[in-house]
């Protein structure tokens, strides 16, 4: 399945449950309001339900349709532009705009398509996702761009990433860490050299800025040791984290832009291997690898993800990375809010988990702190939204088999949405 594909049968049968969907919440929306964001490819199925086009309506058992369904809340539009891209987009980066279209396809988008949901009066997105947390630089736009606000951001679901392939005579594929380790260092090259196949193996990779790709290199980094001058470096680019090892990328190893349309490549190129969010991988029917016996989709997500108070560090972004090991290094903001709304779980605290499928991310709802309007009251519920257990419980597309989790945290209701004002 790629951008704007007639998709497989699940995708069919969401979209025909989308007429359904426009009329059961049109009538719990404010007429005429649409809250738009976008961002991270990963959550994206949780969060919409279909991920057949990049801008997303959501359909039903979908969080953002449960969360509009809730009497007063609008509906919403995400567009799927990967996480580096929803950031900038978020903090007016120039070259970006709410309002550039959000068209399906290769490119990664540079807008949320906001007057295709009929919110041209929209100067700054309502909300992004993203599962590579606030970087320095991240943050530093946003200040620069929008000089009245500040970025809010909160932890909201956690998400398997999972090792997908297809190779023609391989059915069933079982790796170790050790050997992750190996073939996305290009240590290991021939199928020969982890099944009962041979030939090139023929690594897929996220070619966009990408939390997916910040959170499995977040477990490269943690797990796959190496030295000083050969090791993963967690970032959000695939070509940072493999530069120790791969300073020029294989001919044979091939970017694409979003997790869709990674497993889309996979599905129709034989000898591939990818990291790609769990949730997309089982959508499109692909094969994927159990990593230490343990597998992303039912070894995943049976339970919220606890987050401790401990592993929060309110007022901190990611600062770059450990010259000598790779892992990720945060730093306090300089001249940061006084409030605590930018959370930043530490990337250790996921990195390596003491049990379940051992490689996660944990994808971000951001929001902004000032110039929201009218749509205050409709941003507040929807970042609270991923801790409301009337919401929740009701969402079918996060939660047991699904390759997504909700966390479980200590955030507080007054907390949370007292950090969107208007």
């Amino acid at each position: 399945m790629i951008f704007g594909s007639n998709g497989n049968t699940r995708m069919k049968t969401l979209a025909g449950a989308l007429v359904l969907g426009f009329t059961a919440i049109a009538s719990a929306a404010h007429a005429g309001t649409t809250l738009v964001g976008g961002g991270a490819t990963l959550p994206a199925l949780g969060y919409g339900g279909d991920v057949t086009h990049r801008q997303i309506t959501p359909v039903t058992g979908s969080f953002l349709y449960v969360y509009s369904a809730q009497a007063g809340n609008p509906q919403t539009s995400y567009c799927q532009t990967g996480s580096g891209a929803g950031k900038n987009i978020l903090a007016g980066v120039s070259g970006t705009s709410v309002q550039n279209a959000c068209p399906d396809g290769s490119a990664t988008p540079t807008g949320f398509g906001a007057a295709a949901v009929g919110r041209s009066d929209l100067t700054q997105p309502n909300f992004a996702g993203a599962d590579s947390p606030l970087s320095a630089s991240d943050y530093s736009n946003y200040v620069t761009n929008r000089s009245s606000s500040f970025p809010v951001e909160f932890p909201a679901v956690a998400g398997a990433v999972a090792i997908a392939f297809d190779k023609s005579g391989v059915d069933t594929l079982n790796l170790t860490d050790a050997q992750v380790c190996q073939i996305f260092s290009g240590q290991v090259t021939d199928w020969s050299q982890i099944s009962s196949a041979s030939g090139p193996i023929n690594v897929v990779f996220r070619s966009d800025g990408s939390g997916t790709t910040f959170g499995f290199s977040n477990h490269l980094s943690a797990v796959c040791g190496g030295t000083a001058a050969s090791h993963f470096v967690t970032d959000q680019a695939f070509t940072n984290v493999v530069a120790k090892y791969q300073s020029t990328l294989p001919s044979n190893w091939v970017g694409q832009s979003g997790n869709p349309n990674v497993a889309n490549y996979v599905a129709n190129n034989d000898g591939t291997i990818a990291y790609v969010e769990a949730a997309n991988a089982a959508n499109d029917g692909l094969l994927y690898a159990t990593v230490n016996n343990l597998d992303p989709i039912n070894d995943f997500g049976n339970a919220a993800l606890p987050i401790s108070s401990s592993s929060v560090n309110y007022n901190y972004v990611i600062s770059g990375a450990n010259a000598t090991t790779g892992r990720p290094t945060m730093a306090a903001i300089s001249g940061a809010p006084s409030t605590q709304c930018i959370a930043l779980v530490d990337p250790s605290a996921y990195a390596n988990p003491s049990s379940g499928y051992p490689i996660v991310a944990v994808s971000y709802l951001l929001a902004n702190s000032a110039n929201n309007g009218s749509d205050k009251t409709a941003v507040q519920n929807l970042m609270w939204a991923p801790y409301n257990s009337t919401i929740t419980g009701s969402v079918k597309t996060i939660g047991k088999a699904t390759g997504l989790s909700f966390l479980s945290t200590s955030f507080t209701q007054t907390q949370v949405q007292g950090c969107v004002g208007a």
